[in-house]
């Protein structure tokens, strides 16, 4: 059996959804005839029986609270004036009826809404307008907690294998990265289980094409954006070729946009506001250049022999968001790549995270600073020596984003 259908078959539905008749407990109940002396001799004889039901036929009319009863009755003179009494005296009128068909949901919401005595006295229980039973309010809570419990196991099943679904998406373009280039390392670490960055690696005739990415948000929803926005790509890529970014760019935030309604006109209501951040680049080893087009990333040289690390500036606009124009057009910029040079690229998740003594953003100049110390390394050791840096400069603090970066050598 396929993984696939492994999980399906696992988290089909085997039971019914639960019930008030799940709840149900057969009780004594006290007619409209019977004395209060008599309500007396039923608690005295089921000392763990919290409330006492009373019916006129079939049909339930109160319930009798135990400790208000009994309360009430140990009085002076209230035996004598209330014990031969019908039992309606002390009865709440008003009790919470339910069916026994309704659902769990339902009754819980009811409950809440019926007061604290529908949780502390109970409530009965009807089949058809007669009466069945009662449910207590304790049970009902243990009950809604195993529910929410296997809920959130689901939940988390599934989002578990949405993880599985996206690394293997990812998984051919890492192998393409190995192919294309034998010294680059790349690390993904997506917040929660699945992610909202994503990167993509092709070879064509003379060079090969990367994009490192980061869409919405993180999580559930910034992984469905990573999948709208690297189908958009390869679709961009079969159309136009991996030669030009800027390119690329314009393509894939024309079909974000329209994918998502994103919209300029001022009479119309986008669908949302998404879309990501990316840097895009061609690169051609036997020549030693790279062409680059960023939307709201940026890239980072370190040449041999040099004193500093170069940025090459992405544009701000963002593909995607409504406030990105539908024919918005991107530039390459050319970056001469001599043997031994160092390119980094990041998502925001690396240098927005909070941390260190004054809780502040790691920041791109720290970034360039570790690549400056580590420049000798191979991109493996800068990129550990990345991570460990971002682990100690996060210390407590809790992780903010997703985080994507690479390292590539030429």
């Amino acid at each position: 059996m396929s993984e696939s259908r492994a999980y399906l078959t696992e988290f089909r539905p085997r039971f019914r959804s639960p019930s008030a008749a799940d709840l149900c407990t057969p009780v004594p109940c006290m007619t409209t005839g019977q004395t209060n002396e008599e309500v007396l001799d039923v608690f005295s004889r089921h000392r763990d029986l919290v409330a006492l039901p009373v019916l006129e036929g079939e049909r339930p009319i109160g319930l009798i609270n135990r400790n208000i009863f009994l309360s009430q009755m140990s009085k002076q003179f209230r035996m004598e004036l209330y014990g031969r009494k019908s039992c309606i005296a002390f009865m709440d009128k008003e009790p919470l009826v339910v069916d026994a068909a309704m659902d769990i949901d339902t009754l819980t919401v009811r409950t809440v809404e019926y007061g604290e005595k529908a949780l502390a006295d109970g409530f009965i229980i009807t089949r058809g307008g007669a009466f069945a039973g009662v449910g207590n309010g304790l049970q009902l809570m243990r009950v809604v907690a195993d529910m929410q419990a296997s809920r959130n196991r689901q939940i988390m099943h599934s989002i578990e294998y949405a993880s599985v679904i996206q690394q293997s998406t990812l998984r051919a373009s890492r192998d393409t990265l190995a192919r294309a280039c034998a010294h680059a390392d790349l690390v993904w670490e997506p917040r929660d289980v699945v992610g909202g960055d994503f990167y993509q690696f092709c070879l064509a005739d003379g060079g090969w094409f990367g994009a490192v990415a980061d869409c919405t948000g993180h999580g559930v929803p910034g992984a469905f954006m990573t999948l709208i926005a690297s189908t958009s790509l390869g679709k961009a890529i079969e159309r136009h070729g991996a030669q030009d970014p800027a390119g690329l760019l314009g393509s894939v935030n024309r079909s974000i946009k329209q994918v998502l309604g994103q919209v300029d006109g001022k009479d119309e209501t986008p669908g949302s506001d998404d879309g990501m951040d990316a840097a895009f680049f061609w690169f051609e080893p036997a020549a030693g250049r790279l062409v680059f087009a960023g939307a709201r990333l940026s890239l980072l040289v370190l040449r041999p022999g040099a004193d500093t690390v170069d940025v090459v500036e992405g544009q701000r606009k963002g593909v995607g968001y409504v406030d990105s124009a539908l024919d918005y057009a991107w530039e390459n910029q050319g970056v001469p790549l001599p043997a031994g040079s160092l390119v980094f690229i990041t998502t925001d998740g690396l240098t927005d995270q909070v941390g260190g003594p004054r809780a502040i953003a790691l920041g791109k100049r720290r970034i360039r600073e570790l690549l400056l110390r580590h420049r000798d390394g191979s991109p493996q050791e800068i990129n550990r020596a990345v991570l460990e840096c971002l682990r100690e400069w996060q210390g407590d603090h809790a992780r903010r984003d997703d985080v994507t970066f690479l390292s590539l050598r030429t």
